[in-house]
């Protein structure tokens, strides 16, 4: 885990944007965590989204109640995704 002031990513972004690769960088500002620099692969986008979508969440669970449900992975391998 990398931690670097927010000024210094700033000035360094490509620098910031490599060091990522290997581990998150988390940005501060006034000392105290702001951000995160994270890695992320074209194929992941779409989990990445999806994942932080306080819609789709609720959509996910107001489904599990309703029906039993299904886990995100079990429906992508039910889809052959």
């Amino acid at each position: 885990m990398k931690v670097a002031p927010m000024g210094e990513v700033r000035n360094n972004f490509a620098k910031y944007l490599v060091a990522c690769q290997d581990e998150p960088v988390f940005v501060t500002r006034n000392g105290k965590i702001a951000a995160v620099i994270e890695h992320i692969e074209d194929s992941q986008i779409e989990d990445f989204l999806l994942e932080r979508s306080r819609r789709f969440c609720q959509m996910l669970a107001k489904a599990k109640r309703e029906k039993g449900g299904m886990s995100l992975a079990e429906y992508r391998k039910s889809r052959g995704v």
